[in-house]
Order: structure tokens, then sequence, then C-alpha cells
């Protein structure tokens, strides 16, 4: 019994001795490696391969085989890296992969037949194990064997069950054989509608990466060609919608949409989403034909009123872009607007026409009583979801600062607010309320509520709050009466009224009053987003133009830049001159936040014009 607590003893002891020989022998090894990575990154091959031979010895690993054997065949030790092949050939009869290696060995002496003899020993080593036509495959790819890899999987789709269709679509992408590759992804597509998602996020790099349409082309031709064969998948015109949308197509894919819903007489939904997408990307054409297309079908049937919302919607937002300007043309719009809710009722899916009226009578026809009532009405529907009863709530205290009862205001958005802790409806009632405050001239509290918004998960919340804070802070320190920080305010209070014409009138007297005061630069800036706004353009680009002159050191310089920029390119189509601001705001800012926009725009500029 001693003896053998002796033993015991005896071998934790020797344990304990080992430990530490043991770690640092793989603390070794680790640090070996990772300078034999080095050496191999930086070409030093002779360093590499003295450290990839004893990590391999030590390991019998075969990836640091094979960069021993690159290491080898890069200083052109050609004899001993094919000894050293061989010797692994002989070890693993079953690993085709040394036979790649050595055929490559080949290969870089220019021996192609002796080369081709070793690449075609390893591919009859294809059998109907798909793992294994997989590593082989891999295996010729690594070497950038392309034409073996494809037979590989060729020949392994002809022994096993499987089609290796992803994979082969990816060797073809590699060598950038389009046609092949989507012919591959557009079969297996046709095996299961379940690979649509994985086959369109890998269509997306090719269409991003595609200059001058070359994939988009043959993309495009090999889906028109699969949809006019008879009986052919639902699932390539899915696949064309998609393709279309990459490329705000909304026209096309909405042919494409309606095409399949008279096929399967589905309800309408994608359809409804298309008009969406396309309403948000200013496409209102294909927006009204797709709402028509479900309003025909008519009332009893999913998603009409949706569509009768979503139209009037469409007339609403031209109206605030000033497309729709005349009077005669907005009281018209007022009249379909109330036509069409005594219709369908004041109702839940009827709350976005409450909403667009309401803001269309305050705002443009001065009947902000009327608006109130029906805002009113609509907050005390029963059941009415709270995300829509916030929205109605903000809108009626909109309407209550168009009113200049700012008290009453202020308590709704602060119900708005308190209905809506840490979410986005809720950052948009705080930064209303603070706005009002800033209106009203009490800088110091606004100040305070619009730094509590910088940390708002929504961007325009914080962006607007960021801006809001700076501009309190740089114009009312250390200036007791800040009359100029006043005007102002009630400049922008006119602005939100849609008083634009006063509010002009009001910042042309901030300047007047007010020479070489900071808030100069912003008086331009607010006086050239009003002259956009009202699309006379040529007034906005000499604002934008004078903060950029004159004030060329100042915070709002490289915010002039980049909206002159925008204005050339989409509003006027000077595409040379919105380039050249681009360009500007990168050399002259590139620490804005608008760089990285602008530099987007640049570049798809610039791809445009090659």
């Amino acid at each position: 019994m001693i003896l053998l607590k002796t033993k015991k003893k005896f071998v934790c002891i020797f344990i304990f001795l080992l430990i530490p020989a043991v770690v640092f022998s793989q603390n070794n090894t680790g640090k070996d490696i990772r300078l034999a990575y080095e050496y191999y990154r930086t070409k030093d091959y002779d360093k590499a391969e003295i450290l990839f031979k004893k990590i391999f010895d030590k390991t019998q690993a075969k990836i640091y085989f094979s960069y021993y054997a690159n290491c080898l065949i890069e200083q052109s030790k050609f004899e001993l890296a094919e000894k050293e092949i061989k010797k692994q050939i002989r070890k693993h009869k079953k690993d085709p992969s040394y036979l790649i290696d050595l055929g490559y060995l080949y290969k870089r002496q220019d021996n192609l037949k002796k080369a081709n003899d070793q690449f075609e020993k390893a591919l009859s080593k294809v059998d109907n194990n798909p793992s294994v036509v997989r590593s082989l495959a891999s295996f010729f790819i690594r070497r950038q064997e392309y034409d073996y890899a494809e037979k590989t999987y060729l020949k392994g789709r002809n022994r096993t069950s499987e089609d290796f269709r992803s994979e082969l679509a990816n060797l073809y992408a590699i060598q950038r054989q389009f046609e092949k590759m989507i012919n591959e992804y557009l079969d297996w597509l046709n095996e299961s509608n379940r690979n649509l998602s994985i086959v369109q996020n890998r269509m997306q790099y090719f269409i991003k990466k595609d200059i001058n349409d070359e994939f988009a082309d043959v993309l495009r031709k090999e889906l028109l060609k699969r949809i006019q064969r008879s009986g052919s998948s639902i699932v390539y015109n899915r696949m064309l919608i998609w393709y279309y949308l990459q490329r705000k197509e909304f026209s096309k894919a909405l042919f494409q949409e309606i095409a399949i819903d008279k096929r399967i007489h589905s309800s309408g939904k994608k359809i409804l989403n298309l008009a969406e997408t396309a309403k948000s990307n200013n496409d209102y054409e294909t927006a009204v034909e797709a709402y028509n297309y479900i309003i025909a079908k008519g009332r009893n049937k999913a998603y009409y009123i949706d569509s009768k919302v979503g139209k009037l919607n469409i007339r609403f937002l031209q109206v605030k872009n000033g497309t729709i300007k005349t009077e005669e043309e907005i009281l018209q719009l007022e009249e379909e607007y109330l036509s069409t809710l005594n219709n369908l009722g004041i109702g839940f899916n009827t709350i976005q026409s409450v909403l667009d009226l309401a803001h269309l009578q305050t705002f443009y026809l001065n009947k902000p009583e009327d608006a109130e009532k029906m805002l009113i009405y609509a907050m005390n529907l029963r059941g009415l979801d709270k995300k829509l009863a916030t929205k109605c709530k903000i809108e009626l205290a909109d309407v209550l600062v168009y009113q200049n009862n700012l008290d009453y205001a202020a308590l709704i958005y602060g119900q708005a607010e308190k209905d809506n802790k840490d979410n986005m409806l809720g950052d948009i009632a705080k930064l209303k309320k603070a706005k009002l405050a800033y209106y009203a001239n009490n800088f110091k509290w606004a100040k305070a509520q619009f730094d509590a918004l910088k940390a708002s998960t929504s961007k325009p919340v914080a962006n607007d709050a960021l801006f809001y804070s700076i501009l309190i802070d740089d114009n009312t320190e250390g200036d007791s009466l800040q009359t100029a920080m006043k005007t102002y305010a009630r400049a922008e209070l006119l602005v939100f009224r849609n008083k634009k014409d006063n509010a002009i009138q009001v910042l042309d007297s901030l300047i007047s009053n007010n020479v070489g005061h900071q808030l100069i630069d912003e008086a331009y800036l607010l006086k050239a987003e009003i002259f956009e706004e009202q699309k006379n353009y040529e007034e906005a680009i000499k604002y934008y133009k004078k903060i950029i002159t004159e004030f060329s050191w100042d915070i709002l310089s490289d915010v002039a830049i980049f909206k002159l920029a925008v204005l050339y390119e989409e509003k006027t189509g000077n595409i040379e001159e919105a380039a050249e601001y681009y360009k500007k705001l990168m050399l002259e800012h590139p620490d804005s936040i608008y760089v990285t926009e602008a530099r987007k725009r640049f570049r798809k500029i610039r791809e445009e014009n090659i």
C-alpha cells in the first residue's frame, strides 16, 4: 500500500514537471507558425522553409507540408521538392492531393505532359463520395487548375447523387464565365425555390460590381429565355423581379409581378409592396399603376383600402415636393380625400389619409380647425393601435403650432413622448417639443433636450439634435440680448408653418441688421433650402455658393457643398457640376459626415460616364 502511494506520488510529480515542457513546446510551435507565415507572406522563402519543415515534422499536418513544398518550389529546389512530395504520395496512397502538388511542381518546370499526367491520376480518384469530389476540386482550385476542378465536379455529377451546382457556379464566378455561372445558379434555383435568397445574395455582388452591364445583360437575357419556355417555373419571374428592383427599374418589375398575379391569382400583397418601394424611390408613376391594378380587383379584395390610401398619399407627396402647387389643385385633392374617407370611413386602415388631409388642410389651405377636429376624432377610435394614435397626436401638436398655440402643443408632444419611451416616435415627439422651446426663445432648456437626443437611435433625430445643440451653443454664448438668434428662430417657425415668403423677409432682416454676425451663414443656408423647395434653383445655387465662398472656414461649408452637388445632380441635371462639388467636398472636407455619400455619388457619376 505504501509502495502504491509512492508510485502515485512519483507519477504526479512527473506529470507536474512535464506540463511546463508541453506548454513551452506548444508556445514555441505557435511562435514558429506565426513567424513561418510572416516569412512566407514577405516571400522570405528560405527562412519559411526551415520553419515549415520543422512544424510539419512535429505535427504531420498536411497544410504545413503544402507550405513547405511551396517554399521549395519558389526557391527552384525542384529535385528536393519532388523527392519530398513523392515520399508523401507513397505514404498516403489514397490521398490524391499530393498528386496535384506533384503536377504543380512539373508545371512550374514547364513540363506540361508530366503535369497533366499527375492531374489525370488525381482525377481518376473521383468516386461516389461527394466529400471526396469537393476536396479534390478544392485542391485543384488552390493550384488554379480551374479546368481540372470543373472536370472533377462534372465527373462527380455523373458518379454521385449531387449536382454540385453551387460549387460549379462559384468556380465559374472565379473565372468570370458569367453565362456558365448564371446557368448553374438558375438550374439550382429550378431544383428548389428555397435556394432563391441564396442565389440572389450571390448575384447581388456581381450586379454591384458590374460597371459596363456585362453581367446584368447575360442574367436578364437568360431569365427572359427561361420565362418564355412553356411551363417554366415561376421562380424565374421572381428572380427577374428581384433583378429589376436591384436596378430600380420598377416599371419592369411591376410588369413581371402582374404576370405572376394573373397566373396564380395571388392576394396582391407583393404588388402592394412593390408600389410602396416605387413610391419611396420617387417613381410615382409606377406606384400609381400598381395601386390602380389592386383597386381594379374590387373593393371586396384584400389591399383595396391600402391601395386607395397609398394612391392618395402620392398626390399628397407631390404637394409637399411642389409638383402640385396651385390652390385649385390642392382644393381638388382635399375633395378627393374627403370623398375617400367618407366612402371608406375613418378607421385603422385609413389613418394615413387622415394624417395627410390634416397636414394639407392646415399648412396649405389654412383650415387648422377642420384638421384638429378630424385628428381628435381619429385619436378616440376604440382599439386604435398605440403607434397610430401617437402619429395622430404628433400631427395634432403640429396643427397647434401652426395656430400659435404653443403651450397646448407642448402638452400634446409631451404625452406622445411619455407614451413612447425609448422608441423612435417618442424621440420625434421630444425633438419637436425641444424645437417649441427653441421657437419660444427658451434656448437653455431647448439645448438640454437637444443634447439628450444626440444619443437617439434614430439617425435623423440625432443629426437634428446635434445641429440645434451646436447652433444654440455657438450663437447664444456671451450674447445677452440674443437678438440675432431670436430672429433666426422666428424665421424657422415661419418655415415650419409653411409661410416661407415671410421667413425670407425675416432672414433678410437678420442679414441686414447683423452684419458680420456668425449666424449669417445659417441664414444663407436656410434661404437656399427655402428657394430649393420652391424650385427657385437659381437663387438656391446663389446662396449655397455664398456660404462656400464667404464662409469656407465655417462648419456649414461642407453642408452647402453637398447640398449644392445634390441640387445639380438631381434637380438641374448638371452632372459635371455635381461631380466637381462632390470632389471638392472629398478633398477639402475629408472628415465631413457627407464624405461617404459624396464618394458613392461621385463614383456612380464617373462609372456612368465611362
